[in-house]
């Protein structure tokens, strides 16, 4: 599938979620602010940029294309020991690729004001990739992206505090709090942005 379309098919698949949220808050008579979705948008436009076109994910089409040529799809290229090299550009380049996340996250959930709460969400996502570059060619597993990575979730986080106050007008308005009350779906939103970014990502 040509990334522009894996795109068009994430942002369908985003639209289809805010229609099933659209319905839920309606019931619980809760409402979800129009720029809630709208930054939604952004959201998932940033995580198909990262797992598409930079950081790389498996694929289908890759996979296809392995086992035709009798290659392995798994090719585990580990580094587990932290910091063995000198900090280079690409540490930099990791800190300001995951500064969109740290940033993201607090707009469009409330839970995500919490450091803690973003600080384990960026780590958790960033596994989530690190892990599947094992299942990708000349692509490595890194425990300093690992640690860079949350690092730019952290930077990015502190970023949104910084400008939370000139622009509180604007956070008010994105921002969902999500209660133990809430449907499945308002709950569990967080986690299918990453879950549709994997899955059109892989089919691209």
């Amino acid at each position: 599938m040509n990334p522009v379309i894996s795109l068009i098919m994430s942002f369908f698949l985003v639209t289809m979620l805010n229609i099933i949220l659209n319905k839920n808050s309606k019931y619980l008579k809760k409402e979800i602010p129009w720029q809630h979705y709208l930054f939604g948008y952004f959201f998932i436009l940033y995580l198909m940029i990262t797992l598409v076109l930079i950081v790389g994910v498996p694929s289908l089409f890759e996979w296809k294309r392995c086992l035709r040529l009798n290659q392995p799809i798994f090719n585990p290229h580990i580094n587990l020991v932290p910091f063995r090299d000198a900090f280079e550009i690409t540490s930099i380049f990791n800190i300001i690729l995951f500064m969109p996340f740290g940033f993201l996250l607090p707009t469009l959930w409330e839970k995500y004001r919490n450091l803690w709460s973003t600080f384990y969400y960026g780590l958790f996502f960033s596994f989530i990739i690190e892990f599947s570059q094992l299942f990708v060619r000349n692509r490595a597993t890194d425990i300093n992206d690992l640690i860079f990575n949350t690092l730019g979730t952290i930077c990015g986080w502190i970023i949104f505090n910084s400008m939370r106050k000139v622009l509180h007008k604007l956070t008010d308005k994105t921002v969902v709090n999500i209660l133990s009350s809430d449907t499945l779906a308002i709950k569990l939103e967080p986690y299918l942005y990453i879950v549709i970014a994997i899955i059109c990502a892989f089919f691209q």
